[in-house]
């Protein structure tokens, strides 16, 4: 399983999981990424290669709770 987010290139803290295509960020990462572009009016593509997902929308995002159970057990 990766626990790296595609964004910064670190461990991933607050995973969120987007519905749409099933990647997976850093929480902080997506959402600065999103917001930015929405000022410029442009839309965010998924960050993970080879994704076609075009349209990344803050509602598209859930808290992926399986994973962060399982980045908190391996650092304990």
């Amino acid at each position: 399983m990766n626990f790296i987010c595609p964004i910064t290139q670190m461990e991933m803290r607050r995973p969120v999981r987007n519905k749409v295509c099933g990647h997976t960020y850093e929480e902080e990462a997506i959402v600065e990424i999103i917001q930015s572009r929405k000022q410029r009016k442009k839309k965010v593509r998924c960050p993970k290669m080879g994704c076609s997902h075009d349209d990344v929308k803050r509602s598209d995002l859930v808290p992926d709770e399986a994973l962060k159970r399982v980045i908190d057990s391996q650092n304990k």
